[in-house]
């Protein structure tokens, strides 16, 4: 009786096995940024970052994404202050050279940085969507040898 509740209880955990698949994520350029999707489902930017960082696979990407982002916004923030400092020379008649150079130089460099974090994220997606695909990195299949037949893990 032991050796039957241990075959259905196996054939059980191999039913659900190889049932359990995660679902990809897509991205629409939204006008307040992207716009996460799991299949209809909209998600939210707190699901999405829990999801990469729980993915082993796209976490890299992912923290590398979130840190060029953050040197993006600073340079943008720098951007700001170059031009609020163009336009006051520009009032008191004061030269325009170093206010123009600063703003042309914040700005270029921070579309630079939001670019990198841009890349970084598509590629933390795609990441994860690859190893959705795969599915769970164990499966139980059926053996059958001169050791006799049962259920063996394949990683």
């Amino acid at each position: 009786m032991k050796t039957l509740k241990t075959i259905l209880a196996l054939g059980i955990i191999a039913i659900f096995s190889t049932n359990l698949s995660a679902q990809e994520i897509t991205v629409f350029p939204g006008s307040w940024g992207e716009q996460f999707y799991q299949d209809k489902a909209k998600l939210s930017w707190k699901e999405v970052n829990k999801i990469m960082m729980e993915s082993q696979v796209a976490e890299a990407n992912w923290q590398k994404s979130k840190k060029l982002a953050l040197g993006g916004l600073g340079f943008g923030l720098a951007n700001l202050g170059s031009t609020i400092w163009l336009v006051s020379n520009l009032d008191q008649n004061k030269p325009l050279t170093g206010p123009i150079i600063a703003a042309a130089g914040t700005g270029l460099v921070g579309m630079i940085f939001f670019k990198a974090s841009s890349d970084k994220k598509r590629m933390a997606i795609l990441d994860y969507n690859d190893s959705v695909g795969n599915g769970t990195s164990f499966h139980l299949v059926p053996v059958s040898n001169q050791n006799g037949t049962g259920l063996a893990l394949k990683f």
